[in-house]
């Protein structure tokens, strides 16, 4: 595999994502303008790069990361294209598994995978080109894209998603009611002949607890957001308060300055602020315009996990592939729902986006301790003693930890239940070390000795 190639792959969905605009299909004669549109049906696959290369086809993903199964689906496309002539091309595509009712989803891809019966049953279908016979594709219109790609690839195993040449927002829109609406299609995927690119999908209503917040000037800056588990464990993913009036945002903020309570798990926004974690009592219904499971460096997205507990507060329980939330606003409270398994159930967002299977384990690098103080004091024949901890996990990237925890250990012989533990997590390095030096102000007094 060519360096070049690697560098193709990882590029070319940052420069196409770069161009997406997201339209809600509500809004597609406000929001679209043009007069000549190719519109193509979304698929919800997996994306890759195709490179055909002396007669052989290689796939990579978004990362460059070259998929080494053997795929009948990928000898079709090298057949393809060799019976086309073709010596070279980069082509893009996605690679899905079709669906028996209902349309693709991408996490049908992991399972195909993992299946020898299933994958041979995955699907190629190519939407763009990025380079034929060594020449950069460069096309007046996506028409003549989507024309030449029609050439190359004409079976069932490898064929280019389906596309529709309109010249009005009104037709438009009448192939949204037929694809989207009616058929239940994933989206839609508009070019014109400007250099934008149109992304339509429906919006999609979640309700949702509120379990923490930040707040600024004006009042409340951000509510934290959990669906709930059968298990009863609360996911949360998203934050956020687009759709809140200036008025709102000052009226809740005494309304939820009541329901603090303690938590091990600590979320800072972009200011460096943290979370002020509060009792799951309020309900919000949220639009989403998408939800996704991967991102742009196709890793897995992964939501907290946690668990309420009415004496401790918010305790961290790990964290689970899930979704990330895109264009989200804010309708209502639910003053009829409560954050029960049932009213902010996590179906509705398995309903509309499945989560990714786990990936498998990377090597993680060890932990670092960044500080250790431990103090001891003796009175009456009783011995206690405080130790502190500072860790960087060096893990963050995974997903799965967080990239600072400190942890507080407080025994006392004299006391029935002789040791008592406290932990945090941060991913703020500043946060965390503030967190260190209040506990050690708070539990270490007069008397107190270090050792």
């Amino acid at each position: 595999m060519e360096q070049n190639d690697i560098q193709t792959a990882i590029q070319y969905k940052k420069n196409v994502a770069g161009r997406f605009v997201a339209v809600e299909g509500a809004k597609i004669k406000q929001l679209i303008g043009g007069t000549r549109f190719s519109v193509t049906r979304k698929i919800d696959g997996h994306l890759q790069v195709v490179f055909f290369r002396d007669g052989q086809c290689v796939m990579l993903n978004s990362q460059g990361k070259q998929r080494t199964d053997n795929l009948k689906c990928l000898d079709v496309f090298a057949d393809s294209l060799k019976s086309a002539g073709v010596k070279s091309a980069a082509i893009a595509a996605e690679l899905y598994y079709p669906a028996e009712s209902g349309r693709p989803r991408c996490s049908d891809v992991i399972t195909a995978l993992a299946d020898s019966k299933k994958k041979d049953l995955l699907r190629l279908a190519p939407f763009d080109i990025i380079e034929l016979d060594g020449s950069p594709w460069k096309p007046d219109h996506y028409a003549d894209t989507h024309n030449k790609l029609c050439v190359l690839f004409s079976g069932e195993m490898v064929k280019p998603v389906q596309m529709r040449g309109v010249n009005s927002v009104e037709e438009v829109r009448e192939i949204y009611d037929e694809w989207v609406e009616g058929e239940g299609a994933e989206g839609l995927v508009i070019h014109s002949d400007s250099h934008i690119i149109w992304k339509v999908k429906p919006r999609h209503s979640i309700d949702a607890a509120a379990i923490g917040y930040t707040s600024s000037d004006r009042g409340l800056r951000d509510l934290m957001l959990a669906v709930r588990r059968e298990d009863g464990l609360f996911q949360m993913f998203a934050v956020g308060s687009n759709g809140f009036s200036e008025e709102d945002r000052l009226k809740i903020i005494d309304r939820l300055a009541k329901l603090h309570v303690e938590s091990q798990y600590i979320l800072s926004d972009s200011r460096g602020i943290a979370y002020q974690m509060i009792r799951p009592e309020l309900v919000f219904e949220v639009s989403v315009l998408e939800l996704v499971s991967r991102g742009n460096d196709d890793k897995v997205k992964m939501n907290p996990l946690l668990r309420f507990d009415e004496t401790q507060g918010w305790l961290m329980e790990g964290n689970t592939p899930g979704v990330k939330a895109l264009s989200m606003t804010i309708e209502r409270e639910r003053t009829d729902k409560t954050p029960s398994q049932t009213d902010v159930r996590i179906s509705q967002l398995t309903d509309i986006c499945p989560f990714e299977e786990d990936e498998a384990p990377v090597k993680l690098e060890p932990s670092v301790l960044l500080e250790r103080r431990v103090f001891k004091k003796e009175s009456g024949g009783k011995v206690m003693l405080h130790k502190f901890l500072l860790w960087k996990t060096n893990k963050e990237q995974s997903g799965r930890y967080p990239a600072y925890v400190f942890f507080h250990t407080d025994f006392s012989s004299g006391r029935k239940e002789m040791i008592k533990r406290d932990i945090a997590y941060s991913s703020d390095e500043a946060q965390i070390r503030e967190i260190f030096k209040a506990e050690i102000a708070e539990n270490v007094k007069k008397g107190w000795e270090e050792v």
